[in-house]
């Protein structure tokens, strides 16, 4: 996919010059900037008045020519993965592959393995049963048919606090909130780890749905209240995991012929990916005489085994950034605070961020994070800070086009491509214009990336709206004036 959006790059990308540190704050007073002015307010003021907005315009020097109350801090919602990700790219590189890695600490003889099987997880949000599968094949094809040791689970890579600040208790149940660990899966290739596909299915009318589960239960049970009605009756479905357990519930109907799906968490993704391992060990014939959870470092005398590596940080952008996937963004966070700090938690990840913002020149005293994905409500901070960002960052000869590309872009209806801006500024005006970050939680809306206006030339922009729902249409409004007036 990187390969197929380099020419839209080509044609759209302008590269900015950093000729000068120092960025002037204030607006130019042209006509054309009078207009735009005069547009903003408007819409603001018929559609958004008692909203908190902030908006800010660089142009190609990196000049604001435009601000909205542009330094005040709001929340960014997941326009703060433009932060994460910058500082993923610089940190860990293009070329950063995730590992997982199978050792044992004994020897097989005639098929039966004396000793302990490792999993060791490096917090690979693109492992998937298809890879359990191949590895518990490739171990039969070795020969093994039988397990006299512990199967034991090893993610301290990671630390244990599963889950972010400020994660609300209605949103744990769902994908976007999923707990994290070193030892995760995914239910395809969205990369949503920790979580599974929830599907239910109305075959009859009076019975219940028929579920269908991606990739597998695991460590998780389905209680299915739920009932399949006539086909003209209204759907009030529900799927959620209760708080803090193991149990889905399934309630409400379904219609007939109708089918509903959910990306539910899981509660320890560790677990669940270890049961799911030896669900794949049992596919291949290879049996086991210890079923207990096991949870302890891999010896440093163990021999590997096998070992899977995720796809490049390069690749793995274009889902991350483009579906906004939170999942993600904390993996890296995680990541980053290993690598750098020697401690794969969200603190230590937030840590070198707070260095790689200060490393561009941000004020750091003025950007507000405790995740890095933009689900807390604590998270601040202002559009020409972000604008900023994204004007400093093309200096990164390196990276820049891989997190350029990452960026949805307005109006195209491929996922891969338009992303969460597939089906937004659709209009001629803007359509193949506008390669920016989408932001949404409880009250927000955000939008912050690149424009090309009608003069043909590269802006840059942040519009960042919060105490208010539903906004998504006024901010592409005001986007689309910004491209129609520039």
């Amino acid at each position: 996919m990187l390969k197929k959006f380099t020419s839209l790059l080509a044609t759209c990308m302008v590269v900015f010059s950093l000729s000068g540190v120092q960025i002037s704050v204030e607006a130019t007073a042209s006509p054309q900037i009078e207009k735009l002015d005069q547009s903003i307010q408007r819409i603001v003021k018929d559609e958004i008045e008692n909203a908190d907005v902030s908006i800010a315009i660089r142009d190609e020097e990196g000049r604001i020519i435009y601000d909205l109350n542009g330094n005040r801090k709001q929340k960014p919602a997941s326009n703060m993965k433009l932060l994460t990700s910058a500082a993923a790219l610089e940190e860990l590189g293009e070329d950063y592959r995730f590992q997982t890695n199978i050792y044992t600490t004994g020897n097989v003889k005639k098929g039966i393995l004396y000793g302990d099987l490792y999993l060791q997880g490096t917090g690979d949000p693109t492992l998937t049963i298809k890879d359990f599968d191949q590895f518990a094949h490739f171990l039969a094809q070795s020969g093994l048919k039988k397990i006299k040791g512990r199967i034991v689970a090893d993610d301290y890579w990671f630390d244990q606090d599963l889950l972010t600040p400020d994660i609300q208790k209605d949103d744990e149940s769902y994908y976007y909130a999923a707990p994290v660990t070193a030892l995760t899966m995914s239910p395809d290739s969205d990369y949503d780890a920790g979580s599974i596909i929830v599907e239910a299915i109305g075959k009859k009318v009076g019975e219940k749905p028929y579920m269908k589960i991606t990739p597998e239960l695991g460590e998780l049970i389905i209680e299915n209240k739920a009932k399949t009605v006539g086909s003209d009756e209204y759907r009030t479905i529900k799927i959620e995991r209760e708080y803090r357990t193991n149990k889905i519930v399934v309630s409400g109907n379904l219609p007939l012929g109708q089918n509903w799906r959910e990306w539910i968490t899981v509660q320890n993704p560790t677990k669940h990916t270890m049961t799911l391992w030896k669900h794949s060990l049992k596919k291949n014939n290879i049996q086991y005489v210890k079923d207990q959870f096991y949870r302890e470092k891999t010896p440093k005398n163990a021999r590997l085994m096998i070992q899977k590596q995720s796809i490049p940080l390069a690749e793995l952008m274009i889902p991350y950034m483009k579906l906004s996937n939170n999942s993600i963004a904390n993996i890296l966070v995680k990541t980053m605070g290993k690598l750098r700090m020697g401690q794969g938690s969200t603190k230590a990840g937030l840590s070198v961020l707070k260095q790689y913002a200060f490393s561009r020149q941000l004020d750091i005293d003025h950007w507000l994070f405790e995740d890095g994905s933009g689900m807390s409500h604590h998270n601040r901070v202002s559009s020409v800070l972000l604008t900023q960002l994204l004007y400093s960052i093309q200096a990164e000869k390196q990276w820049y086009g891989t997190f350029f590309n990452s960026l949805p872009v307005a109006g195209y209806s491929d996922r891969m491509i338009g992303g969460s801006l597939k089906n937004r500024l659709k209009t001629s005006i803007t359509k193949g214009k506008v390669f920016a970050k989408t932001g949404a939680i409880d009250g927000v809306n955000t939008l912050s990336g690149y424009l090309i206006g009608n003069s043909g030339k590269m802006y840059i922009f942040s519009v960042l709206v919060q105490n208010q729902k539903n906004t998504i249409p006024t901010i592409d409004e005001i986007v689309e004036v910004m491209v129609e007036k520039l």
